[in-house]
């Protein structure tokens, strides 16, 4: 068990791997997601680093819409749709949040930022 520390926010990411109705389907296939079972948070900031196509911008996609942001990036407080362009991973992430919140936030996704 870790303790605590004032500049968490989320403390760890979980997958629910019990409630996955498949691995051999998007988005559940991906790489980061095979062996995936729970990603511990660095209280400053946590790098993901992988090959094109392994699923990081999905994953991070899934975390900030678990967390409460809209899935095309932005503030909580500002919501938009152009298309789906999301996977429903987020319905399966487990956040583990400490008592503190932030003021704001963003959630860039470059691909919505492009033009």
């Amino acid at each position: 068990m870790r303790t605590m520390d004032a500049e968490h926010y989320v403390m760890d990411v979980r997958l629910r791997r019990e409630r996955v109705p498949s691995f051999d389907h998007y988005p559940f296939a991906l790489p980061v997601l095979r062996d995936f079972t729970a990603l511990e948070l660095h209280p400053s900031v946590t790098f993901l680093v992988g090959e094109n196509g392994s699923g990081k911008s999905t994953l991070m996609e899934a975390i900030a819409t678990a967390w409460g942001f809209n899935p095309e990036g932005g503030t909580k407080n500002f919501r938009f749709a152009t298309r789906a362009s999301h996977s429903d991973l987020h319905e399966y992430l487990l956040l583990t949040k400490t008592f503190r919140r932030p003021k704001d936030g963003f959630f860039l996704r470059a691909e919505s930022f492009f033009n």
